[in-house]
């Protein structure tokens, strides 16, 4: 798409780095950010995302192909916000927010299947009771002479095909699809848990 250009040649690259390095790169203003939302209410210039440095990672290695086997995660800092306080804690405080996280997403996943494996014999009983009720009406329809009660015979078989349409698919959706983008994200957050996370100082503040 035309105007989303700029945000898929970002990604693109991003993830070919991924790939072909097992690097990430993470700009931040403060180390902080790596795990908590950052102050939103500036409106200086910024390094950091507006989400915590976690969450824009998982964004991005959930949006890969395929997880490398290992990566290193480097977080860019300026200098005038270096703690070496705070940089001597964060990779097991990196590790433990990515564990959580990877909990708290699996759990989501597996939330969203039980759900969709346990409506789904009822959702294809009322898939096939309507499919069925469908093609009863599309028959009469055709047998029938009078319009009045054609016409009502054939919205009747419209409503019945599209409740077994949204009704089945719905279920089986659930069942099979929508689970899976949160467990990409436990995954993701698994393999950043794993991660080695390199902090980089520079000698001048962020621009």
């Amino acid at each position: 798409m035309r105007h989303t250009q700029r945000a898929s040649a970002e990604l693109s690259e991003t993830l070919d780095r991924i790939a072909r390095d097992g690097l990430v790169e993470l700009p931040l203003d403060r180390l902080a950010d790596l795990l908590v939302e950052p102050d939103g209410r500036s409106f200086g210039p910024r390094r950091s995302p507006y989400r915590s440095g976690l969450d824009e990672l998982v964004q991005t290695l959930s949006a890969a192909e395929r997880l490398p086997g290992s990566l290193t995660v480097r977080v860019l800092l300026p200098h005038d916000h270096h703690d070496e306080e705070l940089v001597a804690v964060a990779p097991s405080a990196f590790r433990g927010r990515a564990a959580d996280l990877a909990n708290e997403s699996w759990r989501e996943a597996m939330a969203i299947r039980s759900m969709g494996r346990r409506q789904l014999p009822l959702g294809i009983g009322v898939g096939v009771a309507a499919a069925v009720a469908a093609y009863v009406a599309g028959y009469f329809a055709a047998a029938v002479e009078t319009a009045a009660v054609r016409g009502a015979l054939v919205v009747v078989a419209m409503i019945a095909l599209t409740i077994a349409w949204v009704v089945g698919w719905v279920v089986v959706e659930a069942a099979i699809l929508d689970w899976r983008l949160p467990a990409r994200r436990a995954a993701a957050c698994e393999l950043l848990e794993s991660a080695t996370l390199d902090i980089v100082v520079y000698d001048r503040p962020a621009a």
